[in-house]
């Protein structure tokens, strides 16, 4: 199954995630595990992301290729 990275697309505030990297079947189901985790999740929710979906967009992440950083997230409060 392919990795995806889900962002914001809005301002992120302190103590909120900007970005998630999830193991999805696409990238419809990626936003669906970041929307709506299973309560069996850690965390059970990934604050900040609207639950609609209307500042989230997936990403598919290519496996492979040359080294390179996927994601770098600091957003400390």
């Amino acid at each position: 199954m392919p990795l995806y990275l889900v962002s914001r697309t809005d301002r992120v505030g302190w103590d909120e995630y900007d970005e998630v990297v999830v193991r999805a079947g696409s990238k419809a189901a990626a936003l669906r595990l970041v929307l709506n985790p299973p309560e069996d999740s850690c965390p059970s929710a990934f604050y900040g992301f609207e639950p609609d979906g209307s500042n989230a967009v997936a990403e598919r992440i290519e496996l492979r290729g040359p080294s390179a950083v996927i994601s770098a997230s600091f957003n400390a409060g």
